[in-house]
């Protein structure tokens, strides 16, 4: 069984080693039973090293309401450091540390992740809806399964940072739980696990109290308008993930104990079923 982890940049900016842990255990003794792709983000990491540079990341808010990063030109140099490079490497190391055989590359490597560049973003300033041109965010519109088969078949498990290939060959930036998604339906994984820094969505957003264990996809669609911030976008890109063909999709914190194996065996996390 394929099985996609996406591990988000807020789960990198804070510990990670339960993860990498867990991944070693399944690679080395269940490695006949799942085979893993790792897909990450960095949204944190870019804002650090704009920073580096005194340079503050720019959002806006887009006229359906969510909040999203404008990716000019100093914002993509900063993604493909963090995407390509930091978080990355990071993550080939640790999994390298534990006798793990990862491969770490982004989506614009072997133009895996083909995207079609936005230019150009609608967002709101003023209450006026403006176009905020030079933007070098993509959509991912195909993703080229044969390589990452490749490197699977051959024991290595892959470890895919969210940046794409533009139709002019250039690098921009995709979001990482869409880029997962993607990949996911491309290689005919079943199962999508999200991890980030919270438990899974709550019945009550706001105090966060009752964790919601399991929900059908038709259900999850009448909750979506309930859910707020980062968790609203991450639900979206399930419901897009579940309608690709994934059969699951996941979403758990990444900070306890043995994530991956706990999801798999439905005792952590939201599963979201494709019913």
């Amino acid at each position: 069984m394929k099985v996609v982890i996406k591990v988000g940049g807020s789960l990198l900016a804070k510990n990670f080693s339960r993860v990498i842990d867990d991944i070693s255990i399944i690679y080395n003794k269940f490695s006949d039973n799942y085979k893993l792709i790792i897909v990450h983000g960095g949204g944190p990491q870019i804002n650090e090293f704009l920073r580096e540079t005194n340079k503050e990341p720019k959002y806006f808010i887009t006229p359906s309401g969510f909040k999203t990063r404008y990716t000019d030109k100093e914002a993509i140099e900063a993604a493909i450091m963090a995407l390509g490079g930091r978080n990355n490497k990071r993550l080939v190391e640790a999994l390298q540390k534990r006798g793990v055989n990862s491969f770490g590359f982004t989506g614009i490597d072997g133009g895996i992740i083909e995207a079609k560049r936005k230019e150009k973003i609608l967002v709101m300033i003023n209450n006026k809806r403006i176009f905020k041109r030079g933007e070098f965010s993509g959509k991912i519109e195909k993703v080229n399964k044969e390589i990452i088969n490749f490197l699977i078949e051959s024991k290595y498990l892959p470890v895919i940072g969210s940046l794409a290939k533009s139709e002019k060959g250039e690098i921009v930036n995709v979001d990482g739980d869409r880029a997962a998604s993607y990949i996911a339906s491309s290689i005919g994984a079943e199962i999508l696990i999200s991890l980030t820094d919270v438990e899974g969505i709550y019945k009550d957003y706001s105090n966060q109290q009752e964790l919601i264990k399991k929900i059908s996809k038709e259900e999850l669609k009448r909750i979506v308008k309930d859910l707020e911030g980062g968790m609203k976008k991450k639900v979206y890109a399930a419901l897009e993930a579940l309608n690709m063909g994934i059969k699951e999709f996941i979403i758990c914190s990444g900070l306890i104990e043995s994530p991956i194996s706990n999801s798999l065996q439905k005792n952590t996390g939201t599963v979201i079923l494709n019913e």
